[in-house]
């Protein structure tokens, strides 16, 4: 997980919402409430360009007219596999990670990407310490 997570406002613009996805180069913003930092929704490129496309005006369109509801989320005791899998059930790409109601990281396909190598080689040892004439 990355556990950096950027975080905004619901009363935060499109547009100011879009410069932080450039300046920051990430795909999503969690939207918190300002005064208890519960989560409150989630920002995607995908969402903004969505409201490019319909002409909305970008300067003016607060995050919270247009944030995916509620957000997904998991703990961060749980496996890659588990977080894979509510990603996969849930058709999401950014999956906020949670301890005691806290935002402590995301998981996002890009850093499924980056583990599947390590995952891959960890799968290949197993078996080839399962076959192997000295394996349990």
């Amino acid at each position: 997980m990355t556990q950096t997570v950027r975080t905004t406002t619901r009363d935060t613009t499109a547009s100011a919402t879009a410069r932080m996805f450039a300046a920051g180069d990430i795909g999503s913003v969690v939207v918190t409430s300002s005064e208890t930092k519960d989560i409150l929704g989630i920002v995607t490129k995908s969402d903004i360009m969505h409201q490019v496309a319909v002409d909305a005006d970008l300067s003016s369109i607060t995050v919270g007219s247009f944030m995916s509801t509620p957000v997904v989320t998991v703990t961060s005791d749980k496996s890659i596999r588990e977080a894979a899998t509510l990603m996969r059930e849930h058709s999401i790409q950014h999956l906020p990670v949670v301890d005691t109601d806290e935002l402590v990281g995301i998981v996002t396909t890009t850093n499924l990407a980056h583990y599947l190598p390590r995952l891959r080689r960890n799968i290949l040892r197993s078996r080839n310490e399962l076959s192997s004439p000295d394996g349990p």
